[in-house]
Formats: C-alpha cells, sequence, structure tokens
C-alpha cells in the first residue's frame, strides 16, 4: 500500500508542461499600421493552437459602425492563425479590430487593434473585448487545484505516518489513504 502511493506520487505528482494561453504574435496589418489601400482580409498568429467562434472578430469603421466581415477561419489550414475577410471599398480613416479566440487550454483570450486606410483618423470609444476568462471555468480550475493540494497531504501525511509510526492495525488508515489517492487522480484527471 504504501509503494502504491509512492509510486503516485512520482507519477502524477511530478512537475508537467507547463501550459499558458495563447498569447498573439503578429497582427497583419500590424497595429497602428498606415495602409495606402484597404486590406483584404485581417490575419492574428498566436504561440499556439487556437478554435475560433463565428464572432472572432469585430470590425469597426472609423464611425464607430460595425463593418460586415466574411467567415472567421485559419489562415491556410494553420490552426495557430485567425483569418476574417474585408469588405472591399473600406473608406479612408482608423479602423479597430477587436477578437476574441480561444486557447489550447479552453480559455478565451481576446485583444483589440487598429488600423488606417489613408489618412489615420480619430477613433470611437476602446471597444470592451469581454471578460478575459470565464469566470466558471476559472472558478473550476481554482476548485481543482485546491482539492489536488489537500488530496496530496493527506495522502503524504497518511503515508508518513504509517511508516514512521507502525501502527499494529493499520486498517484505519486505510480509507483516508485510499481517499486522498482517489481524489489527487481525480483532482489531476480535472486539471489536464
Amino acid at each position: 500500500m504504501l509503494l502504491g502511493a509512492v509510486l503516485v506520487l512520482l507519477l502524477l505528482g511530478g512537475a508537467g508542461p507547463a501550459s499558458a494561453h495563447a498569447a498573439l504574435n503578429s497582427t497583419d496589418p500590424g497595429d497602428g499600421a498606415v495602409l495606402q489601400r484597404a486590406p483584404g482580409h485581417v490575419t492574428l498568429t498566436f504561440s499556439e493552437s487556437v478554435g475560433l467562434r463565428d464572432d472572432s472578430f469585430r470590425v469597426l469603421d472609423p464611425g464607430g459602425h460595425r463593418v460586415r466581415t466574411g467567415v472567421t477561419g485559419h489562415a491556410e489550414g494553420r490552426s495557430d492563425t485567425a483569418r476574417v475577410a474585408l469588405p472591399g471599398g473600406l473608406g479612408e480613416g482608423t479602423y479597430t479590430v477587436a477578437w476574441r479566440v480561444v486557447s489550447a487550454d479552453s480559455h478565451p483570450v481576446s485583444g483589440a487593434f487598429t488600423f488606417s486606410v489613408g489618412k489615420p483618423s480619430q477613433t470611437t470609444a476602446p471597444m470592451d473585448t469581454g471578460p478575459t476568462e470565464d469566470p466558471l471555468t476559472a472558478t473550476l480550475h481554482k476548485l481543482a487545484r485546491y482539492l489536488a493540494y489537500l488530496s496530496a497531504a493527506l495522502l503524504i501525511g497518511t503515508a508518513a505516518f504509517v511508516a514512521l509510526c507502525r501502527p499494529p492495525d493499520p486498517a484505519p488508515l486505510r480509507r483516508p489513504l485510499v481517499a486522498g489517492w482517489w481524489t489527487l487522480l481525480a483532482a489531476t484527471v480535472a486539471l489536464l
């Protein structure tokens, strides 16, 4: 039983690869770029694969009105990009692009940038891109992490007590040891 607990700790308790949210590497057109002609599309490149939604892009014209865009998709089949087609005939001025994607770890990532066609103009008030993380997802992730810490402490404490004190009848200690093991396993799976 003790050997099993130690093996579980070694397998599940070790440091795994860090998972970070997708980071925006570049935009085309670039943030703040002044273009002579209107671009045919907007492309974002990220540090990892991202998931897209129909409303992943919102493009506002210089007057603050939403521009009707094409279908959102990945550029050239690359899952680390997001692209949306722009209509032809965009007028002069500064356009605001607000974007929102889902990173590989299921967290939403959002931001905004501007580009200008012809001569830059005043832009409208900053656009709210929404919360950067879903509150329910964040709460469940924190709960699973704390359960993992608690069950690891219970598992290690019970195993240490059995190893150091060697009670004559270890049967009463089996229940907390097994409970700690299963809770740690469930919390680890939930965190993945």
